[in-house]
């Protein structure tokens, strides 16, 4: 999956000049598929924002906070969101054209995501020291040297700890990037990691040389996270990051 980054132009206002003003693209007819839509407009918030944003249609209320959402290719934010959902403001054709086919495929992803009750991150380098560790929604974080296994610990944190440690992989790489097997190698490691449901493995992110910027940072943060709370060297200092 190419992740992008492309936005929405929806009025004059808001990066399309040639487009009428926002007041005058307010609608008392719905788009026949507006329900799925706003679904999917509000689904998977990537990063909250603690903004306010005035509504042009009623000055006097709060249309949204600035909160981005993204499907890997397009961002947009809740002020957006709220305009469809609100006054039946038109998505642009080629943006409504990939939810519509998109739509289906997104929402299994997103069920599955909620199901996920543990990650595993391992670290297969051709040479040197190899770990496997497991961090599950509960709290419970599992380590161990996975050569000789004489290293090992297991340790408990906050479940809202173990959460903040797996959302990124799980926002970034479950959701958009699960289709990249092979392709998320890291100076001479085979990064691997595995997506749980009760014990049974649902999904595998992995890779080899020749990583894209955006992923090969993405993993570089993931690591770096996890040994902050797992307290062991995971091998990051071995890693050649991209300054």
């Amino acid at each position: 999956m190419k992740r992008e980054n492309r936005s929405i132009a929806y009025s004059f206002e808001h990066g399309d000049e040639s487009l009428p003003h926002i007041r005058d693209l307010v609608s008392d007819i719905p788009d026949p598929e507006k329900s799925r839509i706003v679904s999917y407009l509000k689904t998977h918030c990537v990063a909250a924002c603690a903004g306010i944003i005035r509504d042009r249609v009623n000055p006097e209320q709060v249309i949204g906070y600035g909160n981005i959402f993204s499907d890997g290719t397009y961002f947009w934010n809740d002020e957006f969101c709220n305009y469809v959902d609100k006054y039946n403001i038109p998505v642009p054709k080629e943006f409504r054209d990939h939810i519509l086919e998109n739509d289906t495929a997104r929402m299994k992803r997103h069920e599955q995501w909620e199901l996920v009750d543990s990650v595993e991150i391992q670290n297969n380098p051709c040479l040197g020291y190899r770990y496997h560790t497991r961090i599950y929604q509960n709290g419970l974080i599992s380590y161990r040297n996975a050569e000789d296994c004489a290293d090992g610990a297991v340790m408990y944190r906050k479940p809202e700890d173990a959460r903040y440690i797996i959302h990124p992989m799980m926002e970034e790489l479950f959701c958009y990037d699960a289709d990249e097997h092979g392709t998320a190698g890291i100076d001479g490691y085979h990064w691997k990691i595995i997506f749980y449901e009760k014990d049974k493995a649902v999904e595998e992110i992995e890779g080899w040389p020749g990583e894209n910027r955006w992923r090969y940072d993405e993993v570089r943060k993931i690591i770096e996270f996890a040994e902050q709370f797992v307290g062991r060297e995971m091998g990051s200092a071995e890693m050649n990051f991209y300054s």
